[in-house]
């Protein structure tokens, strides 16, 4: 599939993702609700020392960790990431969904962009899509989405390989400006 700039993530997962054999939900059933997990992380505080890890912003790196998506009982381990900010002002926002999921974003100004507020605590309008899980077969990994985003086929396929034949997850990490 060939996106434009105009072309969403949303769109293109509604795609892949039935092409993978499962499917997409646009909303919930009647007593479902769906599952997403957030974690906020800010920058440091003022008068605080600066760790050595500066971004090109010379601001601390964000160093986070989460537990890396499993199916059933498969224990696979956790992430241990450092991410340079690549904004003046923001803070980061990790969150996790389950599978299938939704996402609007496109690429604007060399950043893959949100265009539509997720789930309550997710990604909201203005975010910029850092990092996602991606699956080669059975192995986990993160993609870099920022360095990236100057192809967005490649984006897309990234996130569509977070499917249910691998794992019940996905985990995207979004930069939000403050």
């Amino acid at each position: 599939m060939k996106c434009n700039g105009s072309c969403s993530i949303f769109v293109a997962l509604l795609a892949a993702s039935t092409a993978n054999g499962f499917g997409f939900s646009f909303g919930f059933g009647a007593g479902v609700q769906p599952r997403a997990s957030t974690t906020r992380l800010h920058e440091q505080e003022e008068g605080a020392e600066p760790d050595a890890d500066t971004g090109s912003t010379g601001r601390p790196n964000f160093d986070f960790s989460f537990v890396i998506p499993k199916k059933g009982i498969a224990d696979v381990g956790t992430a241990e990431v450092s991410l340079p900010p690549i904004l003046e002002s923001s803070e980061l926002v990790v969150v996790r969904y389950d599978l299938p999921f939704g996402l609007s974003a496109e690429p604007q100004g060399g950043q893959v962009i949100v265009t539509k507020d997720g789930k309550e605590d997710g990604e909201k309008v203005g975010d910029i899509l850092r990092q996602t899980t991606y699956w080669r077969g059975k192995t986990p990994g993160l993609f870099d989405v920022s360095k990236n985003a100057d192809n967005f086929d490649l984006v897309v396929q990234a996130l569509v390989t977070n499917d249910l034949a691998v794992a019940d997850e996905i985990v995207l990490v979004f930069e939000r400006p403050c």
